[in-house]
């Protein structure tokens, strides 16, 4: 199967994403104010959108500077979302139990993120009226419940680099305090 490199910002992270065929990812934009504010909080300007690879955490591979990897959470209950420590740039967002599968990687740190083709679905886009709309979310549904399912049936969801075998997020995440929250949120453009 095709794979992809991937790295951080600096490259003392390094990894591969396997199964990167259509039909093992779908490549999505966010809009959303968590995954946007990931970035101001570590750090960084607001992108505006979030292009993501979505596909099931067994298709991720760390390869190198896994001492790196840590987690954050914007709340208590929030997904999971992995950075690189050595340069602070966002690289994943996973659900906060591994039999979910998912796991969302930012593709701006993909080695060639062309390669994942065109968009199939954006979600979280905002309209005049304040209110959000999604695109394609049909799609995504239908991958992740595939992924979900085929993944639980097969007994793969225990391969993920994010989760030990106990389930638990293989570092403690850390959560943002209501401040740190704000600030992040206070940093994105409109």
């Amino acid at each position: 199967m095709p794979e992809l490199g991937y790295g951080c910002a600096c490259g003392t992270l390094r990894g591969t994403v396997a199964d990167a065929t259509s039909a093992g990812y779908s490549h999505v934009l966010c809009h959303c104010l968590d995954c946007r504010s990931a970035y101001t909080w570590l750090g960084h300007d607001d992108p505006g959108v979030v292009d993501i690879l979505q596909t099931a955490q067994d298709c991720i591979r760390l390869t190198e500077g896994q001492d790196r990897l840590r987690a954050f959470r914007h709340t208590p209950r929030g997904a999971l979302r992995w950075y690189a420590t050595c340069c602070s740039v966002p690289l994943f967002v996973t659900p906060l139990r591994p039999r979910l599968v998912h796991v969302g990687m930012n593709a701006d740190r993909l080695d060639d993120p062309a390669a994942i083709g065109p968009v199939r679905a954006e979600g979280f886009i905002r309209t005049r009226g304040g209110k959000v709309r999604h695109k394609g979310i049909l799609h995504i549904a239908t991958r992740l419940g595939a992924r979900v399912i085929g993944r639980n049936l097969s007994g793969d969801w225990t391969d993920t680099p994010f989760f030990d075998a106990a389930g638990n997020p293989i570092r403690e995440p850390e959560v943002l305090s209501r401040r740190e929250r704000a600030d992040a949120l206070a940093a994105l453009r409109g």
